[in-house]
């Protein structure tokens, strides 16, 4: 883990002087949509990037595509986030509900996500090493996503707002649910219950945490959301003064 830990660290610093970089020279709202949308799909191609190549050089790429069932549907809830965030440059109403709703899935959803798989990538638990490409192209997309997730409060799109991000992270949850669900019956339709219960879409059908059979998508849903909660809730305190928090409003 110490290996990984290094890596995950040199990508951050790498990542932390992009931004810095960003910051001082992207300054038009067209110029921050094309790179968010150019960072979107570099996160895209490194996720596929192994499949193409056997798909280029005809070396067995659709059964490399049955063995990685992420590659077909968005079973794992960073890959909503990569296509959430190839989908958010499309709006250019960055004020609109939809446009907020992707903001805040894409951001606050997206840094736990990605920096869980930099540092707890189940790849590399399974397989400790850095010399398998497979390996590294999942760590370093999720690192590229990172990247692409935090342009956003640089580009001033992200905002404390109590009420906003609690029910667009609602929304999220439920919605994130909703594709577990879809995910898991097209596997069960198409190929098996079997299949489907090793996909496990969300970590609904059971939990991805040996001896905790409990911790499935919905406790873990309850649990995120408390802790959104108190993320807000503390921001909130610190970004407004007295009588102009979230819970002075009705007042």
């Amino acid at each position: 883990m110490l290996t990984l830990t290094i890596f995950n660290l040199i990508q951050l610093a790498l990542i932390a002087g992009m931004l810095i970089l960003v910051k001082k020279t992207v300054k038009s709202k067209r110029a921050e949509r094309i790179l968010l949308l150019v960072c979107a799909v570099i996160t895209v191609l490194f996720h596929y990037s192994t499949f193409i190549f056997l798909w280029i050089s005809g070396g067995g790429a659709f059964e490399y595509l049955k063995e990685n069932h992420n590659l077909i549907l968005p079973i794992y809830p960073c890959n909503v986030v990569m296509w959430s965030a190839l989908i958010l440059p499309i709006f250019k109403n960055r004020e609109s509900k939809l446009a907020k709703l992707f903001i805040d899935y894409v951001f606050w959803f997206g840094i736990f996500s990605t920096l869980v798989g930099m540092f707890a990538n189940v790849d590399f638990i399974m397989n400790p090493t850095l010399k398998d490409y497979d390996i590294v192209k999942s760590i370093v997309a999720h690192a590229t996503l990172l990247f692409n997730v935090l342009l956003l409060p640089i580009f001033g799109m992200v905002r404390i707002d109590f009420l906003r991000n609690m029910k667009n992270m609602l929304i999220s949850v439920i919605g994130m649910y909703v594709i577990g669900l879809y995910c898991n019956l097209i596997f069960k339709v198409l190929v098996s219950s079997e299949a489907a219960y090793d996909v496990n879409s969300m970590f609904i059908i059971h939990s991805p945490f040996a001896g905790l059979d409990f911790l499935t998508y919905p406790i873990i849903a309850v649990i995120g959301l408390f802790l959104y909660f108190l993320v807000f809730f503390i921001a909130d305190l610190i970004k407004y003064p007295k009588g102009k928090r979230w819970f002075n409003l009705s007042k």
